[in-house]
């Protein structure tokens, strides 16, 4: 079975499509059969030069991305399994569009500490998954949080682009590991 992954911010030319390449390749590496695939709240955007430049220098292949909009087809297929926001405000905008997304959605950040803590996948997903969802209640994600947003880079330095790359490769490392270690 193929674990189908969405991730999602604004304009989808930074944070969701590094997100995506590095969720892949993890995964991937650890003999995931895994498709991911990303998407922004606006998409249709040009990709962020300074991104993709921070995302090569890290070893990820960013070749043929094409800046997407959110839609709830895209959230039923490309993100049948796992939906992964890089905000807060990205999660509500999410659930907000199709609610019955909520038991599949979380922040980048919230998934990381959520696997680490409920451990390996096993043989069941839907299992693991209500398992990491816990007695999360919507209302306990309503306003920003630093500790479960990733920054947007877009339009600053060159420097932001370079830590928000290593910041979502680190937490793609972190999931795959928690949810299918070696």
């Amino acid at each position: 079975m193929t674990l189908r992954i969405l991730t999602v911010c604004t304009g989808n030319i930074c944070r969701s499509l590094v997100a995506e390449r590095a969720l892949a390749h993890e995964l991937g590496a650890r003999g995931v059969d895994v498709e991911v695939r990303s998407a922004g709240t606006y998409g249709g955007l040009a990709n962020d030069a300074d991104t993709l430049r921070a995302a090569r220098e890290a070893g990820l292949d960013t070749a043929g991305h094409v800046s997407r909009r959110l839609t709830t087809d895209l959230m039923g297929a490309d993100g049948a399994d796992l939906i992964v926001a890089l905000t807060r405000e990205h999660l509500r905008e999410i659930v907000a569009l199709d609610p019955a997304a909520w038991p599949r959605t979380f922040t980048l950040r919230e998934l990381a500490r959520r696997a680490v803590a409920v451990g390996p996948v096993g043989d069941d997903l839907g299992a693991w998954r209500q398992a990491v969802l816990g007695d999360r209640k919507a209302a306990g994600l309503m306003q920003p949080d630093p500790a479960d947003d990733v920054r947007d880079p877009h339009g600053g330095p060159y420097r932001g682009h370079q830590q928000m790359v290593v910041e979502v490769t680190e937490l793609a490392r972190t999931i795959a590991a928690a949810m299918y270690p070696a």
